[in-house]
Order: C-alpha cells, then sequence, then structure tokens
C-alpha cells in the first residue's frame, strides 16, 4: 500500500505545486515561499535544539496557541518551529506569536520533500496537531529517530471510515508515532483500532479549553461595540460555502421583525470575501468591511481578514459557529463560550463532538435546522436577555469545567524530552 501511495504521489505533486502556485492566497510574502512545501525552508543554523509543532490551518494554530504559549515559557533554551499548510495559519501564527517562534510552511508528503525538509530543521522533537496523518512525513522522522508526538489528537467517526479503507497504510504511519495525547476516551479508542500500542496513548483533555485570551482584547471588543452602535447583533463565524446563503437567509427573517439588526460575517477563509460580498448583495443588502463606523443602512459586516473573530464572539450578544450548517463538521463551539455566550450551531457537530455533548448536556447549546431556525435562535436571545445570560453562564461553565489539558500536555512531553 505504501507503494501505490508513493506513486500516487509522485504522478499528484507536479499537478500540486501548480495549484499552490495559483491558489494560495494571503500575504504576498507568504506565497512568495511556496518551495518551502518542497523541502526548501531555510536552514536553521542555531545551537538550541529545535521543537517542532505542526499545525495545518487557522483552526489548529488556534487551538494549539496556549500549549505553544506554554511551551515558550517552560522550554526557553529551545527553539520553536511551527509549520501549516495554509498561508492564512501561518499568517495567524505569525500574528500571535511573532518573532518567538519561526514559521514555515510543512513539506509535501514525497520522500525527497520531507528528506530535505526535516535536514534543514533537524527537530529535536516533532509534534502533530489533531489530526494530520502523512505516512511519508511520519515515516521520515521514525528513521531519523525524531520522537513524533501527536497533540490534541483526535479522529472522528467519519474519518475512521477512511482510515479503516487504507488501514495498513495509516497503521504503518502510526508505527512512527511515540505517542498520541488524545482529547478524548473515545479517540484513544480509535486511535487503538487503527494499530496504535495502548502505551503510546494518553488523555490530555481539549487544548481549546485552556485558549489564551490576547491581551488587547478588551479594547478591541470596546472599539468593535463603539462600531456597531446599539443595533441588535449577532455573529456568524467561520462560515463555510453554502452556509453564507443560508445565514443571509436567516438575517433577512431577522430584519423583518427588526429592521435595524446586523449581521457581523466571518468567513472561515477570508480570501472567499469576493464571493460573498456577491452574495450579500444579491440578497439585496448593504455591507461594509470590518473596523468602519458602521452607517444606519448597513445590514451586514463583512469580516475580511483573521485574528478578529474572537473579539466579535466577545462584543455581540449572540454567535453562531458555521461548518455546522453544511457537512463539515462544524469549528470551535468553545470561542463564543469562553466569553460566556449562548452557542448557535448547525446539525453537522460531528468534528466538534465533544464539546458539541459537552455543552449541549449543560444546556448551553441551541442546535437549528436551517435559516428559519437560526433566524428564531437569535430572536430569543435578544428578545429575553435573561435566557441568554443563563446559556452564557452555562456555556462559561462548561469551559472552565474542561481547563488543564495545556498543564496535562506538558507533563507528558517532559517525560519525552
Amino acid at each position: 500500500m505504501l507503494a501505490v501511495y508513493r506513486l500516487l504521489i509522485v504522478l499528484i505533486a507536479p499537478l500540486a505545486l501548480v495549484w499552490l502556485r495559483w491558489k494560495i492566497a494571503g500575504p504576498a510574502e507568504l506565497r512568495a515561499r511556496w518551495r518551502e512545501r518542497l523541502g526548501s525552508v531555510p536552514r536553521l543554523d542555531s545551537q538550541q535544539p529545535v521543537l517542532w509543532l505542526h499545525a495545518a490551518s487557522v483552526g489548529e494554530v488556534n487551538a494549539v496557541a496556549a500549549l505553544v504559549t506554554a511551551m515558550l515559557e517552560r522550554y526557553p533554551d529551545h527553539r520553536l518551529v511551527i509549520s501549516t499548510m495554509t498561508v492564512t495559519g501561518r499568517a495567524e501564527a505569525i500574528r500571535r506569536f511573532g518573532d518567538r517562534v519561526d514559521t514555515v510552511f510543512a513539506p509535501l508528503d514525497t520522500p525527497w520533500a520531507v528528506s530535505r525538509w526535516l535536514k534543514r530543521i533537524r527537530p529535536r522533537l516533532a509534534m502533530v496537531a489533531e489530526t494530520e496523518i502523512w505516512p511519508e512525513l511520519y515515516r521520515g522522522c521514525s528513521k531519523r529517530a525524531i520522537p513524533l508526538v501527536l497533540v490534541n489528537a483526535r479522529l472522528a467517526p467519519s474519518a475512521m471510515k477512511r482510515y479503516r479503507r487504507f488501514h495498513s497504510l495509516f497503521a504503518g504511519a502510526l508505527s512512527s508515532v511515540d505517542l498520541a495525547i488524545c482529547q478524548s476516551e473515545d479517540d484513544a479508542r480509535r486511535f487503538g483500532e487503527l494499530g496504535l500500542d495502548e502505551d503510546r496513548i494518553a488523555v490530555a483533555g481539549n487544548l481549546k479549553f485552556d485558549r489564551v485570551i490576547p491581551d488587547d482584547l478588551g479594547e478591541t471588543v470596546r472599539k468593535l461595540r463603539s462600531e456597531w452602535g446599539e443595533r441588535p447583533t449577532w455573529v456568524a463565524g467561520s462560515t463555510r460555502p453554502g452556509e453564507e446563503a443560508i445565514v443571509l437567509d436567516a438575517h433577512a427573517r431577522l430584519r423583518e421583525r427588526r429592521p435595524e439588526a446586523l449581521l457581523i460575517l466571518a468567513p472561515r477563509h477570508p480570501e472567499r470575501s469576493d464571493e460573498i460580498r456577491t452574495l450579500i448583495e444579491k440578497a439585496g443588502l448593504k455591507h461594509q468591511p470590518i473596523g468602519q463606523l458602521i452607517e444606519l443602512e448597513t445590514a451586514v459586516v463583512l469580516v475580511d481578514r483573521i485574528g478578529i473573530l474572537l473579539s466579535c464572539y466577545a462584543a455581540a450578544p449572540a454567535a453562531f459557529v458555521g461548518g455546522s450548517l453544511v457537512d463539515i463538521g462544524g469549528h470551535n463551539l468553545l470561542e463564543p463560550a469562553a466569553f460566556g455566550k449562548a452557542v448557535i450551531a448547525g446539525a453537522h457537530l460531528h468534528q466538534q463532538a465533544d464539546s458539541a455533548e459537552a455543552l449541549r448536556d449543560n444546556g448551553a447549546l441551541i442546535e437549528v435546522q436551517d435559516a428559519d431556525g437560526l433566524a428564531r435562535a437569535v430572536l430569543s436571545i435578544w428578545e429575553d436577555p435573561q435566557r441568554a445570560l443563563e446559556y452564557g453562564r452555562a456555556a462559561l461553565e462548561v469551559v472552565e469545567n474542561g481547563r488543564g489539558s495545556v498543564r496535562r500536555t506538558l507533563k507528558l512531553l517532559d517525560g519525552i524530552l
């Protein structure tokens, strides 16, 4: 199976490179560094041992942010390198950590790209966030005796079908893993079913519960509230293709009841902003970009940059988390929960099963099926402040009860280092 995988990768790699050059969006200085995917990363000539953490995209970077902050404090004599797959993920890592870390793009999963990449980075420890199983990368770490740890590891039930179909390939990759630090007992069981030995599996909880709130968030929230005024406001965060139309339909319904209603629309990928502007205009709604004093006629504020969503969740009374009205599996439900907000989401939450269950069991999750249900949920938050407060308290309680994963993860990493 590995031989077939290698052949497919070799055949696909040239097309992937063309796609990368055409498709990559983001700051020009980052787009220009696409050759790092071939292994052409800057050689690290530091005398400090290197700790390497791979976080594929913005979601993973945000999920491990608290761990990165703790590692910078705990291992001051080490150099921390963060790799990503996406430009927006890398930009978020730079925004969050600045020059305290090195940021690079991860290599294509080919033997030659991986070999060159690892030779230049020379990590003392490799860590991969959540669910990123790359056979050649894992094998490359094993060949060089680089300890490989999966942090905040998870395996959704939906992903298990794919992994079981190619069991020999992924089981072979997992044989290179020294430790999988899982989010839950269910995740630990699934890794075991894929062939990872029990003594190489641990459970530390979800790092998202320990998320660090930026120091300047309070100032940003005050600024946003000043821009938005006293209008009834709601946030639709991390929305995906096919979902914005539902959200805009819900907002149109809300404006029938509350004509001054304001939607803060934050797509998962800001590079889709032009596409979403077209959708907003087709819906007959006036829009503005985030960061301006909002005009009375404006119905939608479009968040066209990364790094602002948390502040939007904190500033608005109602929050919908995207990726859940389409079959993506949902995005981080704990982000609005951490600010004591009622969490509204669609039915597709299989990628957030544990946090969804915790919020649901504590009466902090409002689940909707369509635009009408979404509009009703938001309206109920606006019209019943006491109910909104109860939902928010329940959501915050879930977050507080879940904290501690960073501490447990660091203790396990200490044992390897």
